[in-house]
């Protein structure tokens, strides 16, 4: 575990997006991607997304590769596929970071998101996605941090969407917060199953329960 900032800002989950191989960056913070690529021991690819540094908002991923909107510039998307298998999606929806929770076994959609999209994404990550709330909130990617160990979920988690999630993602969820009390935890957290980098205000408690949460003895 390590923890990390960017300019000072501990909502680290914004400006990045991991996988099991790669980490997607926005920003050029030399000491962020070291402690990506030192913590999760992957490499990393500099880009930004539709021209923004808040690529962890925008961007898709897992072990089977990235989604993006086709808002992406070619250079971006050109960047991206030198490392990943990438796929284009034209939909009004730009921030698929935001809106898919994701690992290697499956995945929670914004439910709002439509029906051709989440099958599209399904399709081409190689999961089962199913649509749903984590917490009530419907911007699942950032209420959550799930890998392949384990999870780590919005302190308003139900037991309905607990069940859900681990059913579908194959991993038990915990709840907590980072940061000092930020409960929007996927975007304060990257991680996947060999580590994770957290935002640099969450307190010793918090670092616990992200302990126990992702890395479940």
């Amino acid at each position: 575990m390590r923890l990390s900032a960017v300019a000072g800002n501990p909502l680290i989950g914004l400006y990045a997006k991991v996988s099991e191989e790669f980490a997607v960056v926005g920003v050029r913070d030399r000491k962020f991607r070291e402690a990506i690529t030192e913590e999760l021991k992957v490499d990393t690819i500099h880009t930004t997304i539709a021209g923004s540094e808040l690529v962890g908002a925008l961007l898709a991923l897992n072990s089977s590769g990235a989604v993006v909107s086709s808002n992406a510039l070619s250079k971006e998307i050109e960047t991206l596929k030198r490392q990943l298998e990438v796929e284009v999606l034209d939909t009004p929806m730009t921030c698929f970071g935001n809106n898919f929770c994701l690992n290697d076994f499956g995945g929670i959609a914004n439910p709002e998101v439509s029906d051709g999209v989440v099958e599209k994404v399904s399709k081409f990550l190689e999961v089962e996605i199913v649509k749903g709330t984590i917490g009530g909130i419907k911007a699942v990617g950032m209420a959550a941090v799930i890998t392949n160990k384990g999870g780590l979920a919005h302190p308003r988690l139900t037991d309905w969407e607990k069940k859900k999630i681990e059913k579908v993602m194959k991993v038990e969820v915990l709840t907590g917060t980072v940061n000092f009390g930020i409960d929007m935890v996927g975007a304060g957290v990257l991680a996947n199953s060999k580590g994770c980098v957290v935002g640099k205000d969450t307190t010793g408690f918090e670092l616990g329960v992200v302990m126990d949460a992702l890395f479940p003895r």
